[in-house]
């Protein structure tokens, strides 16, 4: 991809990553989990991120979601360090959503148990500095009960108030690590159709790694393949 890295909204440059050992450090002798993996994406820009189990995909979208860290030329979002620049985050300019939500969804800010009983009107009504307009048609897009009660809901269900809570917010560079298995065919065809809006009309960044290609086909503007944690194709879909 032939881009300018100066105005572009992610870079990475050579990444190199393999997960420290109990002192911090990588153990002698460890073989990197990425190696020499290399990526510019421009505002507006719709990455699919593909590869088997294993490959990477995860590794590498936390890395990028400042979660590892890594020397601060090697990843660049907007111009600053992942994982060193903590405002990427706080500022809401940097979000990643991941499967870890079944566990809790702390990520919201509120350190909520999904065991608990609270209502999604509760959840996504409880962000301030949300557009209105924007939470509509979040809830209109995945298809949001607000009597929902989260302790009572099914996985399907529950993983569509995260995903609306995950949104809610205009982000600029946005990771999604397999967020629609628990989705249904006509939700996830909806959540996509919202998604690629958000980058055509905002120039929001996104990059979604998945192995379900059902419904894709027009999706993406570039396809990253990882093998065996190093780049093997990044191309432009009409390349």
């Amino acid at each position: 991809m032939v881009v300018n890295e100066q105005n572009s909204m992610v870079v990475i440059n050579k990444l190199k990553f393999t997960y420290p050992g109990i002192d911090g450090h990588p153990p002698p002798g460890s073989v990197p989990l990425i190696e020499d993996f290399s990526l510019t994406l421009d505002a507006g820009d719709r990455c699919l991120l593909v590869g088997s189990n294993g490959a990477g995909k995860t590794t590498i979208l936390k890395i990028l979601g400042g979660k590892h860290m890594v020397e601060p030329e090697m990843v660049r979002v907007l111009g600053r360090s992942a994982f060193h620049d903590t405002s990427l985050t706080s500022s809401g300019d940097l979000a990643y959503l991941g499967g870890e939500w079944r566990r809790e969804v702390a990520f919201a800010g509120f350190d909520v148990a999904i065991q608990m009983d609270i209502s999604a009107e509760q959840m996504l009504f409880g962000v301030s500095g949300v557009n209105p307009q924007r939470r509509a048609e979040l809830i209109k897009v995945l298809d949001i009960d607000l009597s929902w009660r989260m302790h009572k809901v099914s996985d399907g269900q529950r993983r569509r108030v995260q995903i609306g809570m995950g949104l809610i917010k205009e982000i600029k560079v946005l990771l999604l690590d397999e967020i629609t298995v628990d989705l249904d065919v006509l939700a996830r065809a909806d959540l996509l159709t919202f998604l690629k809006k958000e980058c055509e009309e905002r120039g929001a960044t996104i990059i979604y790694a998945t192995h379900i290609f059902d419904g894709l086909e027009n999706w993406p503007s570039h396809i990253v393949y990882v093998a065996h944690g190093s780049l093997q194709l990044a191309l432009t879909m009409n390349e």
